[in-house]
């Protein structure tokens, strides 16, 4: 029991790392025939299938009749992302909240790309006169 408590402890702060302010990274292997971190909303269309994505910015809106898609916004544009419930856990977020989200690209010839969503931590709030879309 003692030695779960110690993995638990430590995995969650491994976690608290990765989202942590400062270095954008994404984990497994960087190198070649790798595609880099998207990391900006603008470039999400033109990324290719199962590239790493790491965004930071404000998720603005549910989108209507499409089930876990939302609209998030960073200072480069807007693009959809698949945020499953399971994903959100605990958390409740609004537009105010500035989210990182951790993913990958999902390409498919009938859409535009998205992100598949697979971890969102909130990193701040900002002030009402802020919030995105204003």
């Amino acid at each position: 029991m003692r030695v779960l408590a110690v993995l638990l402890a430590l995995a969650i702060g491994f976690a608290g790392e990765a989202f942590s302010g400062g270095t954008v990274c994404a984990a497994g292997f960087e190198g070649p025939g790798v595609a880099a971190t998207v990391t900006r909303a603008a470039d999400v269309l033109g990324a290719q299938d199962d590239a790493p994505c790491v965004l930071e910015g404000h998720i603005v809106e549910k989108l209507p009749r499409r089930k876990n898609r939302y609209l998030f916004e960073d200072h480069s544009g807007k693009v959809t992302v698949e945020i499953k419930n399971d994903v959100f856990g605990h958390l409740t977020v609004t537009p105010r909240d500035k989210v990182r989200l951790l993913g990958h690209i999902d390409w498919n010839r009938k859409r535009t790309n998205e992100v598949q969503v697979e971890a969102l931590a909130i990193t701040g709030t900002v002030d009402a006169h802020d919030s995105p879309g204003r």
